[in-house]
């Protein structure tokens, strides 16, 4: 509790911006009489880029406030936001559902805490994204999905390495089935025409989310799950020595950022210490001529 006092201000701004985005992931199950289409969703799409970058700006200023103006905490965040970058380059993952991309976010936040996880996360999918020239309407969505991996992580922080590792990978599979629903929603609001799980306006909340969940089954369960088993995998393999690696290098068990310290004792001079001596035997002696006088 007292370091979550500490680190007050990254997590006002993490609750911040996790509600703004699922309030706006959401808007199509909340309000979906309201909630905008398939043209008016790619003309909003700079301006939602926009202000989530600007949302993230007040996330990453809020982690070097509570870090106590340290800017070295953001080193393992690049380091693993490189790597993930490197990952999707590479494989170029698709619509196969062979996307080993989120287990590195995942163990970022379960090495550094929620704000980093989800920095992590949202950093790799946007700086990515814009490599492979995919910045479209679909981004705004990936990047809340892939920080939300990164938030995720940040529940297993306080546990110790073999069993937040062990849990990591147990989390993949909700983690894997909540992205193919995250995703789907951007573009629900098209899909007008769809047999099964189609988007409707003007149904309640709990009907249309069941159309959502009727439309996922339908159209991604299989890639949704090759989603979660792959980075299962992935995190069975690789992460318990990348999660040691990176507690170790943000010194998650030996130093709280931000919390108050004790200075040390200043030393004492050895000049110091022979007069406090010698004052000690003249209080002696006084003492001792005293009494002595007192008893005769």
């Amino acid at each position: 509790m007292q370091r979550l006092m500490l680190l007050w201000r990254s997590h006002v701004a993490l609750l911040t911006l996790g509600i703004l985005g699922l309030g706006w992931l959401g808007w199509p199950i909340w309000s979906s009489f309201t909630a905008p289409g398939r043209d008016a969703l790619e003309a909003e799409t700079p301006f939602l880029l926009a202000a989530l970058l600007g949302l993230l700006a007040v996330l990453a200023t809020s982690m070097w406030l509570d870090a106590g103006r340290r800017a070295a905490i953001f080193g393992p965040v690049v380091l693993v936001v490189v790597a993930d970058v490197v990952i999707r380059l590479v494989l170029s993952p698709g619509g196969s559902g062979i996307e080993p991309v989120y287990a590195l976010p995942l163990l970022a936040g379960a090495a550094l805490g929620a704000p980093a996880g989800f920095l992590t996360g949202a950093l790799a999918s946007l700086t990515s994204s814009v490599a492979l020239g995919l910045v479209d309407t679909p981004l705004v969505g990936q990047i809340l999905v892939w920080g939300a991996w990164g938030a995720a992580g940040g529940l297993l922080r306080r546990l110790r390495p073999v069993l937040a590792w062990l849990l990591a990978v147990l989390a993949c599979l909700p983690l894997g089935l909540f992205t193919g629903l995250a995703l789907n929603i951007t573009g629900w609001t098209g899909e007008r025409s769809a047999t099964t799980g189609g988007f409707l306006p003007g149904l309640p909340p709990l009907e249309a989310l069941q159309r959502l969940i009727d439309y996922t089954l339908a159209t991604s369960l299989a890639f949704d799950l090759t989603r979660a088993v792959v980075n299962a995998v992935l995190v069975l393999c690789i992460g318990l020595p990348v999660l040691r690696a990176l507690r170790t290098a943000h010194g998650t068990f030996t130093h709280s950022p931000g919390a108050p310290t004790e200075p040390p004792p200043p030393a004492v001079a050895p000049t110091a210490l022979n007069r406090r001596s010698r004052s000690d035997q003249l209080t002696t002696l006084w003492t001792s001529s005293t009494t002595h006088e007192e008893t005769e």
